[in-house]
């Protein structure tokens, strides 16, 4: 007699199923360590979002084990923009572990992905080492940021440039949106109208307690808003003396360098303030260059953030547009077949780019986790040569793929999903 658990069933969860609905966030309490079961009410404010998403689950029997969501999105590429299969509300129980939940629930929807068109894959790794399995690296990273306020003042050369106010989080509602989407960069994702309302407080969570947070706009000489941050902030007078008091920027999005100056000087002359904290920023920020005193912001975390996967190279190389002409031929190996293949990539002096099939020999070599942690921009060939995840055929080749791939700016994603 054998002693193997029976297989899993994977299906569909439908969101207007309440036991169903239940489950799933019982499920995500448990394996994120929520301190609490959503309420009834949290339930029903996340229904109407949740219905237009893909929700599928493992089951044991009639009991969900194991979660799985994914949507289509757009994602902004060096260029222009592409629509990726959003991936996110990946668990499964601990009591169920080892069983193919994740592995049957990932490889269907990576494969449906791929037949629906969609160039790539997207999501934010909770464990690192778990989705460089099913093809995904690192594209994006963001970098945390202290300021002493103490210490910090702007440079004379910086110029004072268009106004700024200060209002409640729900005003900013109207504007906030528009000046999104024109600070958009290479790594940044949709928010959709629900994540606006809860961001500016117009809807409240429940379970969640009220914090005070401000947000702050700047608006150009023509009256238009070309930037805006969030911020809340924890009071420490400890005897009466101020020294301890941190501001955490929650959300900063600017369309001109002049709303970029603007924002940060307002930061960083606050009074009553010892520390502005500004976690999930870029990593090639230029703060530092505002300050007389550049030691004054110190980096004290980067991570990696976005994860991208190719589903279709052929689509993905074309999507997005180069900083230097160029041309090079890439093996891409793919457990998962998805992307697998020998592609020539040629750049016009446009930045306009052509990928096609090729049995040329290839010049690089490199599994598809590799290329999919590269194509935003953001580098890193060289250094999965020396960890022997990327094979040089040609000498000088994987220089020019490096330089082919990179962007000036580092890609950045500054929204949660």
């Amino acid at each position: 007699m054998s002693d193997a658990a029976p297989p899993l069933a994977l299906r569909p969860v439908d969101p207007d199923d309440d036991a169903l609905l239940e489950a799933w966030f019982a499920n995500m309490a448990q394996v994120f360590r929520a301190p609490w079961i959503p309420s009834r009410e949290r339930r029903e404010l996340r229904r109407e979002g949740l219905r237009a998403h893909r929700l599928t689950g493992a089951f044991d029997g009639d009991r969900l084990v194991a979660t799985y969501r994914s949507w289509d999105w757009a994602l902004t590429v060096p260029g222009g923009t592409v629509t990726a299969d959003a991936v996110s509300t990946v668990t499964v129980l601990p009591t169920h572990r080892r069983r193919g939940a994740l592995t049957g629930l990932i490889t269907a929807d990576l494969a449906r992905a791929r037949a629906a068109g969609a160039p790539v894959a997207v999501l934010i790794a909770s464990e690192a080492p778990i989705y460089g399995r099913y093809g995904f690296g690192p594209a994006t990273r963001s970098t945390t940021w202290e300021v002493d306020v103490h210490g910090a003042r702007l440079r004379p050369e910086v110029p004072r440039e268009g106004s700024l106010e200060i209002m409640d989080p729900a005003r900013l509602r109207p504007v906030a949106p528009a000046i999104f989407e024109a600070a958009r960069g290479p790594g940044a994702t949709d928010r959709d109208p629900g994540w606006w309302d809860t961001a500016c407080g117009i809807v409240r969570p429940p379970e969640e307690p009220a914090s005070p947070r401000v947000a702050v706009v700047h608006t150009d000489a023509d009256g238009v808003p070309q930037g805006f941050l969030v911020h809340g902030w924890r009071d420490d007078w400890d005897d009466h003396r101020v020294g301890h008091t941190v501001v955490t920027v929650e959300d900063f999005h600017v369309a001109t360098p002049a709303a970029y100056a603007a924002l940060w000087r307002y930061l960083v002359e606050l009074d009553l303030v010892a520390t502005v904290r500004a976690p999930y920023r870029p990593v090639d920020e230029p703060l530092p260059w505002l300050l007389a005193d550049p030691r004054a912001a110190r980096r004290v975390a980067t991570t990696d953030f976005l994860w991208l996967r190719l589903l279709d190279p052929v689509a993905a190389l074309t999507a997005r547009r180069y900083e230097v002409p160029g041309d090079v031929v890439l093996q891409i190996t793919d457990p998962l077949g998805h992307a697998a293949g020998t592609f020539a990539l040629v750049v016009g002096g446009d930045g306009a780019a052509v990928a096609r099939p090729t049995t040329a020999a290839p010049e690089v070599t490199l599994p598809v986790d590799v290329l999919s942690a590269a194509w935003l921009g953001d580098g890193g060939l060289p250094a999965a040569a020396v960890a022997g995840r990327a094979v040089e055929h040609r000498a000088g080749a994987l220089a020019r793929a490096e330089r082919l791939f990179s962007t000036a700016h580092a890609p950045w994603t500054g929204t949660w999903f």
